[in-house]
């Protein structure tokens, strides 16, 4: 399993969509940023997500901001901080790369 830290940095535009149209705005942003990094991660191998982090967030940022709309919300920018690989995984990937240095 990896483990992926990314910020959603939003403001509300419409106060009054934002209470009449969702019942919490901030979890539902919340939960709706974590479906759409797992679906975004899914569709990405393991060096697709280490080296397409801007595009990962980018595309994160399109598609939040679609859905957020109806609530009021604007999705201002998004950012994939830190991608952890299990030790294990790790190990493997160091034994691998030594063993193809060899």
């Amino acid at each position: 399993t990896v483990t992926v830290d990314a910020v959603v940095y939003y403001r509300i535009r419409d106060a009054i969509m934002s209470v009449c149209n969702v019942d919490d705005v901030q979890k539902a942003t919340k939960l709706l940023a974590q479906t759409t990094l797992r679906n975004m991660l899914g569709t990405r191998t393991l060096a697709g997500i280490l080296s397409e982090r801007e595009m990962i967030a980018n595309g994160m940022q399109n598609t939040l901001d679609e859905a957020t709309d109806p609530w009021g919300v604007v999705v201002e920018r998004v950012e994939v901080k830190d991608v952890k690989l299990p030790l294990s995984l790790q190990r493997a990937m160091a034994t691998e790369a030594e063993a193809d240095r060899d």
